[in-house]
């Protein structure tokens, strides 16, 4: 009689009540690569999490030029761009798994394009969305299995493949007869609105984040810094009505949800040159009028989209935006009287919030359960989203 062979790598996931898992994310501002260690229990709403470890391992200036380059790059650059970029995520979720049991990694890569349907709608074009940093590699290297890729599942069946953050918002921080207004400053601004129904979960990209800021820093900062620390550098400038009242004209803030958005609009090419378009106003309060912008297009989709929809309780935030002082004092007073502070809540903290999101989702993938919110991303059904890697 044969040796009886070891169980499938998927079945002893099953098995296991209680899963030890890596989430990794790396955003649009190319700050660094999250990465949130997590015990997940169960899975759907049933799902119970903690937090055990959250660290951001920041990318070099060598790093952070070589994915810009990416963003441009040709096929042979994206090719080895998307296996450099795995072993980067591989290393990060090493680092923080230690020499502890890991079970999983839910990676979201790197977003290096996405056109969702509602930019086909304005550019024409083919739905389609692009994350490096290869799952494969990063299965190889760490040893265990690997989720990755989430968008593109809902991008093929007709939604914007983002936000995914709502799904996991409604399920592990809606509050009992509560309306929250979770929002998300990262490279792009985007917002969940939960309550008690998740059907009722409405989500989309306000527009700008902290890309447009960060891309003016440098000339604010004299070459001093690449982000616009606690809000200190923007407090100094003075906003340009007159510009920002241009910015505001921007389409894609009318355009009502479904609806997403990305460095391809509001990215550092756009930032730079609306910039030397103004060369005549001081570097200072160009940023000062970026962080005016971000403020403004957030509470201006609050007003558009959220607002009728009913009494909202609070707007929590999270992102890096949510660092910025002068950016949250602005949001404050723009959305008054809601109460806006930033996020916490079940442990987690404001920065852990989207690395923690897709370690749920790579628990959800395993359990072939679906993890994304068709009245939030307009697709034509739910997906269960991310492509499973074995190591």
């Amino acid at each position: 009689m044969s040796e009886r062979q070891p169980s499938h790598p998927i079945v002893r996931l099953l098995q296991k009540d209680k899963k030890r898992v890596v989430g990794l994310m790396s955003g649009t501002s190319l700050d660094g690569i999250d990465a949130a260690l997590v015990d997940i229990e169960g899975f759907g709403p049933a799902a119970r999490i903690a937090l055990v470890d959250f660290r951001t391992t920041p990318y070099t200036p060598e790093q952070r030029e070589h994915i810009h380059a990416l963003f441009s790059g040709n096929a042979a650059e994206l090719c080895q761009g998307n296996f450099l970029l795995g072993g980067w995520f591989a290393d990060a979720a090493r680092a923080i798994a230690g020499s502890g049991a890991l079970h999983l990694v839910g990676s979201h890569g790197q977003t290096v394009w996405h056109h969702p349907p509602s930019a086909v709608a304005a550019r024409g074009g083919v739905a389609s969305t692009l994350q490096l940093g290869e799952p494969a590699v990063i299965a190889a290297r760490t040893g265990v299995v690997t989720v990755g890729d989430f968008r593109v599942a809902d991008v093929a069946h007709g939604g914007e493949g983002a936000p995914l953050l709502p799904f996991a918002d409604w399920l592990l921080f809606r509050a009992p007869g509560r309306v929250r207004a979770l929002q998300n400053i990262g490279g792009i601004a985007n917002v969940a609105l939960v309550s008690d129904d998740r059907d009722a979960t409405l989500a989309f990209d306000n527009g700008p984040g902290n890309v447009m800021i960060d891309a003016l820093m440098p000339a604010a900062s004299d070459g001093a810094e690449t982000v616009d620390r606690d809000g200190a550098f923007s407090a100094r400038g003075r906003v340009q009505d007159d510009l920002l009242a241009a910015l505001m004209k921007d389409d894609y803030l009318a355009q009502p949800p479904p609806k997403s958005t990305g460095r391809e609009r509001y990215g550092k090419p756009a930032a730079l040159a609306w910039a030397a378009q103004h060369a005549d106003r001081a570097p200072l309060d160009l940023l000062a009028t970026a962080v005016a912008f971000t403020a403004h297009a957030i509470a201006d989709s609050y007003r558009r989209f959220l607002v009728p929809r009913g009494a909202i309780d609070e707007v929590l935030v999270s992102g890096g935006g949510a660092h910025n002082a002068t950016l949250m004092a602005e949001l404050a007073r723009l959305l008054s009287p809601i109460p806006v502070r930033a996020f916490a809540a079940h442990g987690i903290d404001a920065d852990a919030k989207e690395a923690v999101a897709f370690a749920l989702f790579a628990v959800q993938t395993i359990h072939a359960d679906v993890a994304s919110l068709p009245s939030v991303t307009g697709a034509e059904r739910a997906s269960i989203l991310g492509k499973i890697c074995l190591p």
